[in-house]
C-alpha cells in the first residue's frame, strides 16, 4: 500500500492550523503543567492522545456515520461528555472559591487534587473522549481532504500526523508553562486562576450539550 502524499500533505497543513485552537484538551494540559510535575503531564498527555487516536480510527471505521443515524444515542453521548466537563469545572471553581476564604485549609489541597493531579491518565482519556463533537469534526475533515477514500497507508499516516502534531504542540505548551515565572504567577493568583479554569471547563461542557440540543428544538 502506498501513501498518497498529496492527500496527506493537504491534511497535514489543515491539521497544523487546527491544532492551536483552544479546547478542553489544551486547558487540561495547561492546568496540569502549572500545578503538577512532568510525570503527571506526560501521563495525562499519553491518555489524551490515546483517546484522540481512538476517535480518529473510529471515524475511519464509520462510527460518526453510525451515531448520525442514531440521534438519541448521540444525544446521550453528548450529554455524558458535557456533564463530565461541567463536573470538572465545578470542582475547580469550588476549590478556587474555598481557597479564597482559607488558603491554609488542607481540604483545599484535596479539592485541587481532585481536579488536578489525581489519575492524570484517566483525566487525559476522559477529557478527550468527552469532546464528542471531535468525532464528527474529524469525519468532516477526513472527507473534505480525501482521507476517507484514501489508501489504508495514507489513513494510518494521517493518524500519525494527528499524534505528532497534537503531542508536539501540547508538549511545547507544557514545557513553557513549567518554567518558574508562569508557575509562580499561578500560585500567587491560584484561587482566581482555579475559578477561571473551572469556568472555562464549565463553558466547554455547556456548549457541547447546547450545540446538540439545538438540533432537537
Amino acid at each position: 500500500m502506498h501513501i498518497d502524499y498529496s492527500v496527506l500533505g493537504a491534511f497535514t497543513l489543515l491539521w497544523l492550523a487546527i491544532v492551536p485552537t483552544p479546547g478542553a484538551n489544551t486547558l487540561l494540559i495547561v492546568h496540569l503543567a502549572l500545578t503538577t510535575g512532568w510525570r503527571d503531564v506526560a501521563v495525562a498527555l499519553a491518555g489524551n492522545l490515546l483517546a484522540i487516536v481512538f476517535y480518529a480510527l473510529a471515524t475511519l471505521f464509520g462510527l460518526a456515520l453510525l451515531l448520525a443515524s442514531a440521534p438519541s444515542v448521540r444525544l446521550l453521548i453528548y450529554v455524558l461528555g458535557g456533564a463530565y466537563l461541567m463536573w470538572v469545572g465545578l470542582r475547580l471553581m469550588r476549590a478556587g472559591v474555598a481557597r479564597r476564604h482559607s488558603c491554609a485549609d488542607e481540604t483545599l489541597n484535596n479539592l485541587g487534587e481532585t481536579a488536578g493531579s489525581r489519575s492524570p491518565f484517566r483525566q487525559g482519556i476522559l477529557t478527550a473522549l468527552s469532546n464528542v463533537q471531535a468525532l464528527f469534526f474529524l469525519a468532516s475533515i477526513f472527507a473534505g481532504v480525501g482521507i476517507i477514500g484514501a489508501t489504508p497507508a495514507t489513513q494510518l499516516a494521517a493518524v500519525g500526523v494527528i499524534i505528532a502534531c497534537n503531542g508536539a504542540y501540547l508538549t511545547l505548551l507544557a514545557w513553557l508553562l513549567q518554567r518558574d515565572r508562569p508557575r509562580v504567577f499561578y500560585e500567587r493568583h491560584r484561587a482566581v486562576m482555579e475559578i477561571g479554569f473551572g469556568a472555562l471547563f464549565l463553558a466547554f461542557g455547556v456548549r457541547l450539550v447546547l450545540r446538540e440540543l439545538a438540533g432537537w428544538l
